[in-house]
């Protein structure tokens, strides 16, 4: 049977620990080396397909149908994104200064998401840059982040103070108490929904290299295909289709190019969407992306409560170590 006792030694350690200074202690103990490995592993993983998604484009972005291994970095941020939000915001109970830093950090990542994905460079070979203010790319990666993470922060922070104290018994006790967090996802899910299936997208037209303007014809709702969905028609209107992006990987698919899924150029017969702008991260796909951060939020939010569940509060002794058959299995 497992055996808790008390132990001197690591007792002595944590006394000499206590003499260090305590912003040292503090930020030690600010890290959680579980999302710190998923962070890390993330990055790696976005470098990868980055790099090499060009020459095995199965684990490139998916040209519109399907999802590759790409197609997880940017949930997996977000879902990191919202376990970082519970843990940081709980050590803040001043609302004033937690919306602060919220706030502060929100334009941030939208002023370095606009610098460097916002096209300043237009050459990187000849060392020419600026900004066309008629052709800026508004939203990105940092943008999308931004929005989830203004969003998640602000709703962690206004019902804080609608939460119990405490978990009530019950196998549902969680999710009552976060009862207003899982209402707003819904809201989230619902207001995407009915924007993807009930928005009407008329005919539309974008210019091509050569000067002349394309006619795209839809007139439908509810479509999922490239020319006519929702997503498209909310980035045109809100956006404009000078600050969406120019190469969208839907040019890699089978109707584009003879290649697909590689890059290549277009077939006779490509339809005219093909050389059409697309936003990848635009308004609306970043309005559902704020789900994946509030199971994030709401993860992070089990993490607490198991660690106080499962190793309690921190006693006068400071101490106990965990035994199995003699051997030494956890360290509090």
């Amino acid at each position: 049977m497992a055996e808790i006792e008390p132990d001197a030694s690591h007792l002595h350690h944590l006394i000499t620990e206590q003499s260090q200074p305590s912003k040292e202690i503090s930020q030690k103990r600010q890290r959680l080396a579980s999302l710190d490995v998923f962070r890390g592993l993330t990055v790696a993983l976005m470098i990868l397909v980055d790099d090499a998604g060009g020459e095995w484009p199965v684990i490139a972005h998916a040209p519109w149908n399907g999802c590759n291994l790409a197609d997880f970095v940017m949930p997996f941020f977000l879902f990191i994104v919202g376990v970082a939000v519970a843990l940081s915001l709980k050590r803040i109970p001043n609302r004033a200064a937690a919306a602060k830093r919220v706030a502060l950090r929100t334009v941030k990542l939208l002023f370095w998401g606009i610098l460097l994905q916002g096209g300043y460079s237009h050459a990187p070979d000849e060392l020419t840059y600026g900004v066309d203010m008629k052709k800026i790319r508004l939203c990105g990666i940092l943008q999308r982040i931004a929005l989830a993470y203004l969003v998640v922060g602000l709703l962690e922070i206004l019902t804080k103070t609608a939460q119990p104290a405490e978990l009530s018994p019950g196998h549902y006790s969680i999710f009552k108490r976060y009862f207003w967090h899982l209402f707003a996802g819904a809201c989230v899910l619902v207001i995407y929904l009915a924007t993807l299936y009930g928005t009407y997208v008329p005919d539309w037209q974008f210019g091509v290299g050569d000067g002349r303007v394309v006619t795209i014809k839809c007139g439908v709702r509810g479509k999922l295909d490239p020319p006519c969905n929702a997503v498209g028609y909310v980035d045109r209107q809100l956006l404009g289709i000078n600050h969406m992006y120019p190469h969208p990987a839907w040019r890699r698919s089978k109707a584009c190019t003879a290649d697909s899924p590689y890059e290549g150029p277009f077939r006779v017969d490509a339809p005219p969407w093909c050389r059409a702008p697309f936003e990848p991260e635009g308004i609306l796909s970043s309005v559902s992306s704020i789900l994946s951060t509030l199971i994030g939020l709401h993860f992070g939010h089990v993490l607490i409560h198991m660690k106080v569940n499962h190793f309690g509060k921190s006693t006068k002794t400071g101490s106990v170590r965990c035994k199995f058959k003699g051997v030494t299995t956890l360290n509090l």
